[in-house]
């Protein structure tokens, strides 16, 4: 099972159908509804997403996009491990130092798929923008 971890802005992109990006991150979406690969995003992923789908479509509607978040990806908590270590590993940005860090935890990860692939220094783990994770993904298939 390919595993990858989603960065924020790619389920945000999914949850507020963001257009153009929406139709990358709806087909991650759908190769993990037909159990095809393993999802996993950060916990405070979730905060950052109502927020702001609240504000833009309306609690409710965030509400239903955190249960079906919930219902298809596997959620990594953050503890104080994880703050530790993203206070030391030296990222630009600490949110992105905290989603680094629970990628870290993923056993045999394959990628963080993120629209923002400079936000992310590691070499221990392939940074892949969405397009990027699905041509390599469809092109596996075809071999």
């Amino acid at each position: 099972m390919t595993r990858i971890f989603l960065d924020t802005n790619v389920l945000f992109d999914f949850f507020a159908e963001r257009e153009p990006f929406d139709k990358e991150a709806e087909e991650i979406m759908e190769l993990a509804y037909e159990q095809e690969i393993e999802l996993s995003c950060s916990a405070i992923s979730y905060t950052t997403i109502f927020y702001l789908l609240a504000k833009m479509k309306g609690k409710t509607k965030a509400f239903m996009a955190m249960k079906d978040m919930r219902e298809l990806i596997k959620t990594i908590a953050v503890d104080d491990l994880i703050i530790d270590k993203a206070l030391q590993n030296q990222q630009p940005d600490f949110e992105d130092s905290i989603q680094l860090e629970c990628a870290y935890t993923i056993h045999e990860l394959h990628s963080i798929v993120t629209r923002n692939p400079k936000h992310f220094k590691s070499k221990d783990i392939l940074i892949q923008t969405p397009k990027e994770f699905l041509d390599a993904f469809n092109t596996r298939l075809h071999e």
